[in-house]
């Protein structure tokens, strides 16, 4: 990336597969010249039910020379730190502590997380955004102090929902100014956000934004705003208006755009590839992130 010193790369897989399967990608990432590889969601969900789970898969990595560069917290309408329902609330947490311990004890630095889809439809249709944003305040005030133990980084991503438009996610930088406590730009959400508005009808941003009530506030130039808070980065690509999780180069992302960004953010800590395969090789999908971003 230029003159500026370049960050590690890492991948994001879908691990739910026999061992040996497993093994088999773990070998074709190896090959395809990869070292990092997101611990995921799936992987601490599966961790937090076999500690022996996470301590076989890290084996078998090893034998590949891969490590665990960063994480991605459990996620989903209930899973989610801005997630509002009292009752549910110290379950939530304590699952969120737990992912922190186990990023820890795999040298992970970093961990994404969504901040909760603001679904009144299933919460509650008396609920308002700033009910949202004070759970996801409240959440994040108990989970710092972890964070900040265990030496862990908290990444707040970009979606496509009200609780994670940059305006809330940028008040929340300011609120805590924690070194513990960063951003993580998502090229694909962005993209929706940016784009969305000129495909009405098909874009997949507004049904979220009525649920709550509100009109969408559409994005510009998201990843400079986030540029000063960056730490992590999941880039994929899509068309506008669906989050299709491409290849760079498929879709309508301005890549130049967002190497030369990524190229002076203070604090970003990795780059991560959160492609889905597709129709894509293992090797195709590492040699292209390869090309982007360790390719001056």
């Amino acid at each position: 990336m230029g003159g500026d010193e370049m960050k590690p790369l890492t991948h994001c897989y879908s691990w739910i597969e026999s061992r040996e399967d497993q093994k088999k990608h773990m070998r074709e990432f190896a090959e395809a010249g990869a070292r990092h590889l997101v611990l995921t969601s799936g992987l601490l969900g599966e961790g937090m039910k076999s500690i022996r789970y996470l301590l076989d898969f890290h084996e078998d990595m090893k034998a590949f020379g891969l490590d665990f560069m960063d994480a991605h917290a459990l996620w989903g309408t209930w899973e989610d730190p801005g997630m509002p329902l009292e009752q549910w609330h110290d379950t939530v947490i304590l699952r969120h502590r737990i992912s922190i311990r186990l990023c820890a004890a795999f040298g992970v630095k970093t961990m994404t997380f969504h901040t909760g889809n603001t679904l009144n439809s299933i919460f509650g249709k008396n609920l308002a955004l700033d009910d949202y944003y004070g759970m996801l305040i409240r959440s994040l005030e108990e989970l710092l102090p972890d964070a900040e133990r265990n030496g862990v980084i908290l990444a707040l991503e970009n979606q496509w929902t009200p609780l994670n438009h940059s305006r809330r996610l940028l008040r929340v930088m300011e609120h805590f100014h924690s070194p513990n406590l960063g951003l993580c730009y998502d090229s694909g959400h962005g993209n929706l956000m940016e784009k969305g508005m000129s495909f009405p009808g098909r874009s997949c941003v507004p049904p979220i934004w009525d649920d709550l009530g509100i009109p969408v506030e559409w994005e510009e130039n998201l990843i400079g705003k986030f540029s000063p808070w960056l730490v992590n980065c999941h880039l994929h690509d899509n068309n506008g208006m669906e989050d299709e999780h491409k290849l760079p180069g498929d879709g309508t992302v301005d890549w130049e755009k967002i190497r030369k960004n990524l190229s002076h953010a203070p604090r970003l800590q990795c780059i991560q590839n959160e492609t889905a395969p597709h129709h894509n090789t293992i090797s195709r999908i590492c040699g292209k992130f390869s090309e982007l971003f360790e390719t001056p």
